[in-house]
């Protein structure tokens, strides 16, 4: 899914990270009523180097 993108544009290097939050919120029924949420980020990070050139002097 994200692996295609990222060969495309050929970074030096590559970093994902995915982070997730859940919460369970709980009534006096626990056993019956239960809440929940969540969350979940995904974060890419892509770094290039710039290639040297040496200097020709005539």
């Amino acid at each position: 899914m994200i692996a295609a993108p990222i060969q495309k544009v050929k970074p030096k290097k590559a970093t994902v990270k995915f982070g997730m939050e859940l919460a369970i919120e709980s009534g006096q029924l626990t056993a019956v009523i239960v809440k929940g949420s969540g969350k979940a980020n995904l974060e890419i990070t892509l770094e290039w180097e710039r290639e040297r050139q040496e200097k020709v002097e005539p």
